[in-house]
Formats: structure tokens, C-alpha cells, sequence
């Protein structure tokens, strides 16, 4: 039984990541209707496993997929098995998924709470489905606490496939990208392998976030560092501050490139001719520069007392990647 309710599960994933993943890339502008949509198909993942488990019936567990009326008849029967066993908890979590294929997910909710309390909070199914009954609810009062159900469902089971999914799925929306790129990658790597082209169709989305995490820049002027924090200097970072990364000429003036970002160290910055303020003052193929790295309380590029920065010499299109360590306290 084991072996078919890994197998369904798998499978179930495999038609859901067909339906979602084309529509990942339009997170920034996905209308309500379309977010429903998307989460919706993931109702059905692990239902024929689950209530294949508690009934034994391969033909019921299959209606509970294809068909409402299926599903009607799966939750009437379970109802009756919850009544007769009310501390079994897979009976409990049998009816969350029936109720969730048929729509109704505030019973669903109960039905998962039900068994994840008879299982002390550690019912790693039952804790992701109570998060995927809240987000597919569409109260968005509950969609913090549907992540954190995810979250702990993740740290319980970390190959759960709903579970890495949907924490894929808010991490992309909520743009951030290297943990959504992590959890599709796992859902990529899990067993048995995924059919080629449904990895196919998984990897191209892998590979737009691989292209915004590390967006093609001009090689001749390229600059590629490796920011870091001097430990000595970690507790004086400011809150709310921003990292901005300056590119100098050797003579001064204004710079010849620069980028801002959230204080997230380390992290990797490319620069190059493409991000100069003006278009006439940009960083030349071969030019020695000085590159500078400053933490700003005030939010202002300009220097002030008390930031914190590092600096490193370069040559743009030549030196290759580098460390820049920020390892100096502005008086």
C-alpha cells in the first residue's frame, strides 16, 4: 500500500505542476480569478493515495478525483467512518482531502485540524492541508498562517510534495526568488523521477528565475562580486538600512555605476556599463575602477557617519569574480 500511495501522490503532483507552473511567471499581475485557478488544481494532490489508504477501494479513491458526485460519496462514507472512529486520525485526514476535492474547504480546515491535534501537531499531511484549505479559501486573512502550517508541514516531512509546492509557489509571488528556486528544484529532484516533460516544463520555470537571479550583463564592462560582512561589524548594522554598490573611476567624480538592494549578506552583485546613472559616464571595457560597497542607515547614497563599507580595485571585463568584504566603520 505504501508503494501506491507514494505513486499517487507523485502522480497527482505531475497534473498539477502541468496545470500551475505556466502561470508562475505572471505572479506580478495575476488577477484573483487566476490565483484561485492555479492554487485550486492543487486540491487533488494525495486524494486517491489518501482515501485509497482509509477505504481500500481504488475505484472510489479515483471518483474522488475525476468527479464531484465521486467526491459526495467519499465524504458521506468517511463522515460515517469519523463518527464510528472519531480518534483516527487518518480517517479525519481522508475526509480533509475529500472535502477539499469537492470544494468545501472551511470543513476541510476542521477535518485537518481534527487530525493533526489527534496526532499532537505532527501530521505533516494533515498540517499541509490545512494550509492548502486556507489559501484555496480565498479569506486572505489566513494566508499567513497557511504559510506557517506549510512551513511546518516542510520541516516534518521535507519531501512533502504539497508542502514544497505551495512554499514555492508564496515564496515566487512574494519575490523571493532563491527560495522559490529551491523548492521547485526539489519538487524536481523527488522519487520516483518526475516524467521528462513534466520536468521539462518545471526546469524552464527554474531556469527563468536562474535568469532573473543572474540576468545576462555586458562581458566587456562586467563587474562580479561576492559581498560580504565583516562578523565584527554584525551587530551594528542599522535597521532598515540599504546596501548600495558603487563603481569609481580612479580620479573621483561621479560614479560610473551603481546598485542598491536590501541588506541580505552575503549576496552576489553584477554591475556593468548597463547600470550607469548617465549613459555617457559609464564604466569602459578594461577601465580600472574602485568598486565600493556601503551600508546606509539613511537610505542616502551620499557617505554619512556611521556607515558601514568595504572597497576593492577591479578591472571591468578582467578581474573576473571577487570578494568585496565590508570590514569598515565611516567616522
Amino acid at each position: 500500500m505504501t508503494g501506491f500511495i507514494i505513486g499517487a501522490a507523485l502522480l497527482a503532483v505531475l497534473a498539477v505542476l502541468f496545470v500551475v507552473v505556466p502561470l508562475l511567471r505572471k505572479r506580478l499581475a495575476t488577477p484573483p480569478a487566476a490565483i484561485a485557478a492555479m492554487t485550486a488544481t492543487l486540491a487533488v494532490i494525495g486524494v486517491s493515495a489518501i482515501v485509497y489508504s482509509v477505504l481500500g477501494d481504488p475505484a472510489a479513491a479515483r471518483l474522488s478525483v475525476s468527479n464531484a458526485n465521486g467526491a459526495g460519496r467519499n465524504i458521506a462514507t468517511l463522515a460515517r467512518r469519523v463518527q464510528q472512529r472519531p480518534n483516527d486520525a487518518s480517517s479525519w485526514l481522508a475526509l480533509g482531502a475529500a472535502y477539499g476535492i469537492n470544494g468545501q474547504y472551511p470543513l476541510a480546515l476542521r477535518a485537518y485540524e481534527r487530525a493533526n491535534t489527534l496526532a499532537d501537531g505532527r501530521d505533516a499531511a494533515a498540517l499541509a492541508g490545512a494550509g492548502e484549505a486556507m489559501l484555496l479559501s480565498g479569506d486572505s486573512s489566513q494566508a499567513a498562517q497557511a504559510a506557517d502550517f506549510l512551513e511546518r508541514a516542510l520541516k516534518l516531512d521535507p519531501s512533502s510534495p504539497k508542502a514544497l509546492f505551495y512554499t514555492a509557489l508564496i515564496a515566487y509571488r512574494a519575490g523571493h526568488l532563491e527560495l522559490a528556486r529551491t523548492r521547485f528544484a526539489a519538487v524536481l529532484a523527488l522519487t520516483p523521477p518526475l516524467p521528462q516533460n513534466v520536468r521539462a516544463a518545471l526546469q524552464h520555470e527554474v531556469d527563468q528565475i536562474d535568469a532573473q537571479l543572474h540576468p545576462q550583463i555586458d562581458a566587456a564592462t562586467a563587474i562580479r562580486l561576492h559581498v560580504t560582512l565583516a562578523p565584527a561589524l554584525a551587530a551594528k548594522i542599522p535597521a532598515n538600512a540599504s546596501l548600495f554598490v558603487f563603481v569609481r573611476a580612479p580620479e573621483g567624480g561621479a560614479p560610473l555605476a551603481v546598485k542598491r538592494s536590501a541588506v541580505t549578506l552575503p549576496q552576489d552583485v553584477d554591475l556593468s556599463a548597463d547600470d550607469a546613472m548617465v549613459a555617457q559616464h559609464a564604466v569602459k571595457p578594461g577601465q580600472k575602477v574602485t568598486v565600493v560597497a556601503r551600508i546606509s542607515a539613511s537610505g542616502s547614497p551620499l557617505a554619512q557617519s556611521g556607515d558601514l563599507y568595504g572597497q576593492i580595485d577591479y578591472v571591468a571585463g578582467k578581474t573576473g569574480p571577487r570578494s568585496l568584504e565590508i570590514d569598515k566603520l565611516s567616522p
